[in-house]
């Protein structure tokens, strides 16, 4: 006698690595938030977060690079984790849901035997392609730039630098740059718009990758970007070195101000931005480093982009009355390293403590403990505050 019953195969799980890279994330986007009634530029999409109360658009969407994060509360992530968020659904769920926004799926959810994974490497994402100016003009922007801050017209910007705390041979080793006036092409192409200021280009190896400007006080925004070609890190990924405790900032100015303070004992970086997360290649890179300590601004989002990384970084915050490390050395030209005593080897070589944080018979813990000891005993030295204070910054 035939059964009543049909008994239907399962519906197989979609490979969200295998179809990662061809989401149509702003298609995605669009079904779950509507139109974008905020600003463009730079090929990005902007709506109010649907995560926090936010009546001027911060919720940003990048379709080339396949990701959306909110400037306001700093929530990001992939086309999946909106699926999810929005619609209250499952990972499995939320893969089919944009696989069919993306046309990789038929409406309905029917699986085609195509989208199975097969043993060959999943397709690479395509390269970002490059906003703003064009490659040979953004490079020779920030090559006129640098030159130009050094002449009688960049004066007022060089002493901007200097009021932060670089000294001229990290400004010069940045590259840092003065412009007065640019005209930076939006993503259509179709019209320009006009921007002065600091110069701060990035630079992967030597490849250009992005260049911002820092454009004067009381101009909004406060950064604008001239051009970009898939930046990962500042200044650079060659500024881990391994071996080397490393500390993440929220900002550039930030990244080469304790670069400057602290040469010999960490390495320096900042992603550009709190809420910002490094890619599979520059996490490589930072695992080499023994600690991680998190720096970000002295705020909430410092703290909650802090709260997001893993549990063996380190929180630091600049002490109460300072927003950020610009701030710190402000207090005292000295005041940055005393500080960070208490987390670093100062008083002696690096060389010396290696071998109790990397030898054979050592423990994880001893090369810290023993800057532990040495931050003790500094701190029975109270810095001379006359001398600070004819070295501090008005």
């Amino acid at each position: 006698m035939p059964s009543a019953f049909t008994v239907r195969a399962p519906t197989p799980r979609l490979n969200w690595e295998a179809i990662k890279d061809r989401i149509d994330l702003e298609a995605v986007a669009v079904d779950l938030l509507g139109d974008p009634p905020g600003r463009k530029g730079g090929g990005r999409l902007w709506w109010p977060c649907p995560f926090h109360d936010d009546r001027n658009p911060s919720f940003v969407v990048d379709p080339d690079w396949g990701r959306w994060k909110c400037f306001g509360c700093g929530e990001h992530g992939d086309a999946a984790a909106l699926a999810m968020r929005l619609n209250r659904s499952t990972f499995p769920e939320a893969v089919r849901r944009v696989a069919e926004l993306s046309g990789l799926l038929p409406s309905g959810g029917s699986h085609r035997p195509m989208l199975r994974p097969t043993p060959a490497k999943a397709p690479a994402r395509p390269s970002e392609r490059p906003s703003g100016l064009p490659p040979a003009d953004a490079l020779a922007l920030v090559k006129d730039a640098a030159r130009r801050l050094w002449e009688p017209e960049g004066a007022a910007a060089l002493a901007y630098l200097h009021r932060r705390g670089l000294e001229d041979d990290a400004i010069r080793a940045a590259r840092l740059g003065y412009v007065d006036s640019v005209a930076i092409p939006t993503k259509g192409g179709d019209r320009s718009y006009r921007a002065s200021g600091i110069v701060l280009p990035w630079f992967d190896g030597e490849r250009l990758a992005l260049v911002k400007i820092r454009r004067p006080e009381g101009e909004k925004p406060k950064y604008v970007e001239a051009f970009r070609d898939r930046p990962r890190i500042y200044p650079g990924p060659e500024a881990i070195q391994s071996g080397r405790p490393l500390i993440v900032v929220e900002g550039e100015f930030d990244a080469l101000l304790m670069a400057q303070q602290l040469p010999d004992v960490a390495s320096v970086v900042t992603l550009g931005s709190a809420s910002a997360r490094p890619d599979s290649s520059i996490l490589g890179a930072m695992l080499a480093a023994p600690r991680w300590f998190i720096a970000t601004d002295a705020d909430d989002a410092g703290d909650k982009a802090a709260t997001g990384w893993p549990s063996r970084a380190v929180r630091v915050r600049p002490p109460e009355g300072c927003n950020d490390w610009t701030e710190v050395h402000a207090g005292g030209f000295s005041r940055i390293r005393y500080l960070w005593g208490r987390w670093l080897p100062m008083s002696v070589p690096w060389e010396e403590l290696e071998p109790l944080r990397w030898g054979p018979a050592s423990t994880d813990t001893d090369a810290y403990e023993a800057a532990e000891r040495l931050a003790i005993q500094a701190e029975g030295d109270e810095p001379d505050k006359t001398d600070l204070l004819k070295r501090s910054f008005e």
